[in-house]
């Protein structure tokens, strides 16, 4: 089951510019989704807000408690955007989405690889493709992560999703192929044959310059 954050915020007048509350300090949060009536406007402190975001994730079931003139009201949600300032990279808007119980929702789960591979302790390097898995599951069945265990793993071998599909909750759909690679146990030279293939490419995406091609009368004439 996901982790609960609780936090309390204010509901905010939607007439007022957004610019308002953020000279305040107060970040501007919009709550919707399918088991709401109609969006809820919210102002978080700007602090609050950022203790928040370094302790929760994709997966992390939110309440919020939404304090406004005719009470409280808990609102059970996740993250669904983060919008921040170009420059300074600090958070001036948050999305935040209500799924409804019974209906599946689109989102990535973290994987914990555990263990030492056999493969590694024989001199092979981890190459892992995967880090979070895609998929659509009910609310109710959301997890922080999913642990693999990746001990067994040896030179040259492979776990592909079709091999992780067993650990995901019992509502989850993986949304990769089957046959997608996660995590590998790579022998020395096919590792040092990886790394000179990106340090090739990379240095092609360098130095291959930018082709303009020069415009004919004619290509100017249909413009």
């Amino acid at each position: 089951m996901a982790t609960v954050f609780k936090m309390d915020v204010n509901r905010r007048d939607s007439k007022i510019k957004a610019r308002k509350f953020r000279n305040e300090k107060l970040i501007p949060a919009e709550v919707y989704g399918p088991a709401l009536k109609e969006n809820k406007h919210l102002n978080i402190p700007y602090k609050e807000l950022e203790s928040m975001l370094e302790k929760v994730s994709e997966t992390t079931l939110i309440e919020l408690n939404v304090k406004g003139v005719n009470g409280e009201e808990k609102v059970r949600c996740f993250v669904k955007s983060v919008q921040r300032h170009k420059v300074s990279d600090q958070p001036i808007h948050v999305d935040f989405y209500v799924p409804e119980e019974g209906r599946k929702m689109h989102l990535r789960i973290p994987l914990e690889f555990e263990g030492e591979p056999v493969g590694v302790t024989q001199g092979g390097y981890l190459n892992t493709y995967v880090h979070e898995i895609p998929v659509a599951i009910l609310p109710s069945d959301i997890v922080d992560s999913i642990k693999v265990d990746i001990s067994e793993l040896k030179m040259g071998e492979s776990l592909f999703v079709s091999d992780i599909k067993n650990l995901l909750p019992e509502s989850a759909e993986a949304l990769l192929e089957d046959e997608e690679i996660v995590i590998s146990v790579i022998e020395p030279k096919a590792a040092e044959e990886v790394a000179e293939e990106t340090e090739e490419t990379e240095e092609e995406e360098i130095s291959e310059p930018e082709v303009i091609e020069e415009k004919t009368p004619q290509d100017m004439k249909e413009e």
